[in-house]
């Protein structure tokens, strides 16, 4: 299930982009609390003269019963394929102007916009908002950390084990498919092995650095879940890429949602759309082809 949201005033064809959900079962608006960042994206850009398509992600949809025969659970069947039939189908719609098609990736769904991009024969652009750059695993372990340091119990006993216990998890992943490998300690996010394989055979930013369309990097400098650290790492990466653009904005978390402080929890269940700027920049991008 999915919804192309069109301009109202368009004049011919118009550009496409195609909405790539962060990890977890999401809806087509990405519902977190009363927040609808995807609707809020669609909503915006629509307004700007941009068409978007939105999909409710299959892990959804079909909970347990998402992965097909003879596959296995891992960042294809959980979001690759189902992005690129998105995309395949919006250049489709007599609407869209077939030649300027974008996927935006926002969470997970930017970590993988570069491997999206790379199974299309022809994009417009890429677009990464609050796209992981680091290890899954190493992220992880940050966030329960963050948020440990956020109730204060960080030095509590219990807490420190948990903590002992996920970066064992963490440091036993990376040696997956080697003699160190110990079965026995769980996979982090209780995610199978299958998943965690394709997980740490991936770059995301290496393949972003392949790729010869335009691409742009957007980043909430309170995000606590995809931080600063992978943005620099994003800008790193793709220093020599000549059609790369980079943005962060200081006030928002990883929803985009405006605040002060330290971001947290508690915040994605307060409404707070996605602020018009970030809708600008966007549109700037898709018309220019950079900020």
């Amino acid at each position: 299930p999915a919804t192309l949201t069109l301009p109202k005033e368009a004049v011919g064809k118009v550009p496409c982009v195609v909405l790539v959900h962060g990890s977890g079962p999401n809806d087509r608006d990405e519902t977190v609390g009363p927040n609808k960042p995807f609707r809020d994206l669609a909503w915006g850009l629509a307004a700007r003269g941009i068409a978007t398509l939105r999909y409710d992600k299959r892990t959804r949809v079909y909970g347990a019963d998402c992965v097909p025969q003879d596959r296995v659970l891992d960042y294809d069947t959980e979001a690759v394929d189902d992005a690129v039939a998105a995309l395949v189908l919006a250049g489709s719609c007599p609407e869209v102007a077939s030649d300027s098609v974008y996927a935006l990736g926002h969470s997970l769904g930017g970590t993988l916009a570069p491997r999206i991009a790379g199974r299309m024969l022809s994009l417009g652009g890429v677009i990464i908002l609050a796209g992981l750059a680091r290890p899954l695993e190493d992220a992880y372990v940050e966030q329960i950390a963050y948020l440990a340091s956020l109730a204060g119990n960080s030095s509590d006993e219990n807490v420190r084990k948990q903590l002992a216990e996920v970066r064992m998890q963490a440091e036993n992943v990376k040696l997956l498919d080697t003699d160190s490998f110990d079965s026995d300690i769980p996979l982090p996010l209780n995610l199978p092995e299958t998943y965690w394989r394709l997980a740490n055979a991936y770059n995301p930013v290496e393949m972003a650095a392949r790729l010869s369309v335009p691409i742009l990097v957007l980043q909430g400098e309170r995000d606590y879940q995809v931080t600063m650290e992978d943005f620099a790492l994003w800008r790193a990466g793709l220093l020599h890429h000549r059609n790369a653009s980079f943005k962060s904005y200081p006030k928002l978390n990883h929803l985009l949602q405006e605040g002060t402080g330290k971001s947290t929890p508690l915040e994605y269940e307060q409404a707070s759309p996605v602020p018009t700027y970030v809708m600008d920049d966007i549109a700037q991008f898709i018309r220019r082809g950079q900020l």
